[in-house]
């Protein structure tokens, strides 16, 4: 195709193919040049236009004259490439992939090259041209691949299959601290083709890409402040986020197929973390993780997307053994650093979570309007919009405590602080404190992942125990949380708590986890309509059905002897005269 007076390089390419001359790097460059400006004149024919600069740049170095044709070719495959419909195309094939991947890895090497012949001495802006180029070129190819894989995940498998994994891994292990882009897109590569157990194994066992994955991430956060590079695509915590992903995929693919394979020698001891002999292999990917938590600011009060990715590698771990794993958890010369980084963090979100509903149900009714379904919306809202980065921390947390006493204690005193009474005459749920939002928290309905977590937390940092838990956090609201983990109540839990008085020597109800006071009792069914006492009862009555059905408590229905006995009364469905309900 002609362009003016000039010649596009495929128009080039038709004349040397009739006249046997070698194109030039003038013509090369220029006639690339021109396509790339004018891509729109080239989309009906993509598919052959595709096969030309493959051809004559991917499967062979026929018209490599420099790193700038390079970037230029593949910058017109990668826009075609975006337009892949069909499986068809040559762009999704294992050849292709597979020279694509070698492409960018001699990409990188000859940039590396040049840069270690440069250093030390003056180079030259044309040498400086050349190394940007041919990072460029690189990062080109490699999106190739990234989209390849994204519009044809049949193309997904080909990584395995090509020594994919071994170009990706050693591209990695080249960057410097600065190839943000390049991580960014070999992070995708891995996310996207890491897709089975085999592929986790070959990688971990024949090519160590969790450490080098460790190494590149310890990298970029220690340059994550920096972003000032506008030649980067991508930030450092875009790729650090990014290489997370892949590093999560390779850990559950790996546990999974080690899970899969092998029988452990205490099967109560089971569970979904890596086994210890497996575990130290994963050592420097464990620390990276941790320090990135540390360091990685919270923002708007949402964790980092890197920070999100790294605590959900965390719960991948074992915290007891092997010794190497349990230093990094507990680090000789600062043992609570981690644990304390995580509560802190564990803290903040449930701050920031009844912060954002405080606001949400002030602003929908006045503070003398608001209900309690009004505030429960409001928290339900809330706690949604967290609940994919509180319930990991949350389930790190559990490990800790549950597999380190120590551990266990310290986040007690943070929940219960030593110093602080707890305030009998009110509801666990309505007192101050980090206890109460915890309980509020496993009182929304339809609450997830999230509710069951906070349940687990309590009675974790409680040492398993019902009738405390039961104590802390009242009858009620434990029920709930015990029938869906499937535990059973024990038969005098209810005489252990009606035992127990507060500071102030006044019994507590074990149902509510307050003081019983029949004045306030009173005043509260005073403020009630008949129908809503008969709403209360009959949620009463239900729910003591469905605990003794389940086993989870053998006792007679207080509601059920009550309406026996005649002491509740049936309201009829019809208006009285004066407009108001009828009662018997």
């Amino acid at each position: 195709m002609k362009i003016g007076d000039a010649k596009d390089y495929f128009a080039l390419v038709e004349d040397s193919a009739e006249s046997g001359d070698k194109l030039s790097l003038s013509d090369i460059e220029d006639g690339l040049a021109l396509v790339a400006n004018s891509l729109p004149l080239y989309l009906g024919e993509r598919s052959r236009y595709t096969s030309v600069i493959l051809q004559r740049f991917v499967y062979t170095s026929e018209d490599r004259c420099s790193t700038k044709a390079c970037f230029l070719a593949l910058s017109i495959v990668k826009a075609f490439g975006r337009l892949i419909d069909s499986a068809s195309d040559e762009l999704v094939t294992e050849k292709a992939i597979h020279e694509l991947l070698q492409f960018a890895l001699s990409l990188i090497k000859a940039a590396s090259d040049n840069e270690n012949q440069s250093s030390g001495t003056s180079s030259s802006r044309s040498q400086g041209n050349d190394l940007s180029d041919g990072m460029d070129a690189c990062n080109e190819a490699l999106t190739c691949v990234a989209n390849a894989m994204l519009l044809q995940p049949a193309s997904r498998e080909y990584a395995g299959k090509s020594q994919g994994f071994e170009a990706l891994t050693e591209i990695l292990g080249m960057l410097s601290d600065a190839d943000a882009t390049t991580a960014f897109l070999c992070g995708r590569c891995l996310l996207f083709s890491l897709i089975s157990e085999e592929a986790a194994k070959h990688c971990v066992e024949k090519l160590g890409l969790q450490s080098v994955l460790a190494r590149v991430i310890s990298m970029l956060v220690d340059n994550s402040r920096d972003n000032a590079d506008s030649s980067n695509r991508f930030t450092p915590n875009q790729a650090t986020a990014e290489l997370l992903k892949a590093a999560m995929s390779l850990c559950v693919y790996f546990q999974r197929g080690i899970h899969g394979s092998q029988i452990p020698a205490q099967s109560d001891m089971r569970d979904d973390s890596l086994p210890p002999e497996n575990a130290v292999d994963f050592a420097e990917l464990l620390s990276v993780v941790l320090k990135l938590l540390r360091v990685l600011e919270p923002s708007s009060g949402h964790l980092a997307d890197s920070a999100k990715q790294a605590v959900s590698i965390a719960l991948n771990f074992p915290t007891l053994h092997p010794d190497p794993i349990k230093a990094i958890w507990f680090p000789p010369n600062d043992r609570w650093i981690n644990v304390d980084c995580i509560v802190e963090l564990f803290k903040s979100t449930i701050g920031h979570i009844f912060s954002k509903a405080s606001l949400a149900s002030s602003s929908s009714a006045s503070e003398t309007t608001q209900t309690d379904s009004t505030r429960n919306s409001a928290l339900l809202c809330a706690s949604e919009a967290y609940q994919n980065e509180l319930t990991p921390l949350t389930l790190v947390l559990v490990r800790l405590m549950t597999e380190h006493q120590d551990a266990r204690l310290r986040v007690f005193h943070q929940v219960y602080p030593p110093n602080v009474e707890i305030d009998y005459t009110l509801l666990p749920e309505d007192r101050p404190g980090l206890a109460s939002q915890v309980v509020r928290l496993m009182r929304v309905p339809q609450g997830g992942m999230l509710q069951g977590a906070m349940g687990d937390f309590l009675l974790t940092v409680l040492g398993q125990d019902i009738k405390q838990f039961i104590m802390a956090v009242g009858y009620g609201n434990a029920a709930g949380f015990m029938l869906a983990r499937g535990i059973e109540m024990p038969k005098d839990a209810l005489d252990y708590a009606k035992g127990v008085v507060s500071e102030n020597d006044q019994m507590v109800d074990p149902v509510t986890g307050r003081n019983l006071n029949q004045t306030d009792i009173d005043k509260e069914l005073a403020g009630m309509t008949d129908e809503e006492k008969e709403r209360e009862a009959e949620r009463l009555f239900v729910l003591f059905e469905r605990l003794n059905k389940t086993g989870i408590i053998k006792t007679t229905n207080p509601v059920r002897a009550a309406a026996e006995s005649g002491r509740f009364k049936e309201l009829s469905d019809s208006p009285s005269k004066d407009g108001g309900e009828e009662s018997d």
